[in-house]
C-alpha cells in the first residue's frame, strides 16, 4: 500500500521521525507491531526495511515511525519529504500482550528502542494509572521524546555519562522492591539480558521486543530467528515475534 509522508523531522544528530498517512488499517495495529517499507521502488535495495509503528492516531488515520540512519536504505528514508509516498507492508509481527487492569506496570527503552514503546504507553494508561517508564541513552544528545513520554506518565532518565538525568544504566532505575508485576520493554539485546537478571527472584511478567535484520518480515525464510531458552527451539523475530516473553526464549 502507498502512505503519504505529512512529516519527518531530524531528532538526534542520526535519529529521524517520519509521519505517514493514507490508507492503512490503523484499527488492527498492536503496539509492538512493524512496517516493511520498499526503498526507492526497490532500485538497489532488494529487501525492505523493517521499522516499528511508534504511535497510530486511528481519528487523523496516520502513523509515525522512528528510525536511525545505519546504512543506504535509511539513509534514503531520512531524504523523504512532505508529498513523497512510501510503499508498504503491514501492521507486521506480533505485538505486546496488555497487562491485567490496575496493574502496577513498569516500561523500559533504551536508545532507538524507546519509540516502539510509545503506542505501548498510550494504551496503559487506558488500562493503569499506576505506571513508571525508564528511558536510556547514552549522553543527552542522544535523547529524544523524553518530554513526550511524561506527558503519559512518571519518566525516569539515564545517561552513560550522567549528562541527563541519572548516571548509569536502566537497571540502576529500576526498583526490584517496587513491587512490579508486568515489566515491557525495547533495547539492546545487551540491556534486555540484564533487566531480566535484575528482576530474577522477583514475581514478575516481561516482555521483550527484539531486534533481528530481517528478510521476508513475514516469517517465510526463517532469516530472523532466535532461540528459546531451552534453546531447542527456533522463533522467527518477524513472525512469532517481534515481542516475547521473556521466560520464552533466550536473551
Amino acid at each position: 500500500m502507498l502512505l503519504d509522508v505529512t512529516g519527518i523531522t531530524n531528532l538526534t544528530s542520526n535519529i529521524w521521525e517520519l509521519c505517514l498517512s493514507g490508507p492503512f488499517p490503523y484499527q488492527r495495529v498492536q503496539a509492538g507491531q512493524f512496517i516493511n517499507i520498499l526503498i526507492n521502488q526497490g532500485k538497489d535495495h532488494i529487501l525492505r526495511r523493517p521499522i516499528s509503528i511508534a504511535e497510530v492516531d486511528t481519528n487523523k488515520k496516520s502513523l509515525t515511525i522512528v528510525f536511525r540512519v545505519v546504512g543506504q536504505g535509511t539513509e534514503w528514508l531520512s531524504q523523504r519529504q512532505v508529498g513523497d509516498q512510501l510503499n508498504i507492508i503491514g501492521p507486521l509481527g506480533t505485538g505486546f500482550q496488555l497487562p491485567a487492569k490496575n496493574s502496577k506496570v513498569v516500561v523500559v527503552g533504551g536508545g532507538i528502542g524507546v519509540p516502539p514503546l510509545y503506542q505501548l504507553v498510550k494504551e496503559l494508561k487506558q488500562i493503569t494509572n499506576d505506571l513508571t517508564i525508564i528511558l536510556g541513552f547514552r549522553n543527552q544528545a542522544d535523547c529524544f521524546w523524553v518530554e513526550r513520554f511524561a506527558k503519559l506518565g512518571q519518566v525516569l532518565v539515564a545517561t552513560n555519562d550522567g549528562s541527563f538525568g541519572t548516571k548509569g544504566f536502566v537497571t540502576d532505575l529500576l526498583d526490584t522492591k517496587a513491587n512490579y508485576e508486568y515489566l515491557y520493554s525495547c533495547g539492546p539485546r545487551g540491556m534486555l539480558q540484564a533487566l531480566k537478571n535484575h528482576c530474577q527472584g522477583i514475581n514478575i511478567q516481561g516482555y521483550v521486543s527484539l531486534e533481528e535484520r530481517m528478510a521476508c518480515g513475514v516469517g517465510a525464510c526463517y532469516g530472523c530467528v532466535c532461540s528459546s531458552a531451552d534453546r531447542k527451539l527456533h522463533y522467527r523475530i518477524c513472525k512469532e515475534g517481534p515481542v516475547f516473553n521473556w521466560e520464552e526464549v533466550a536473551l
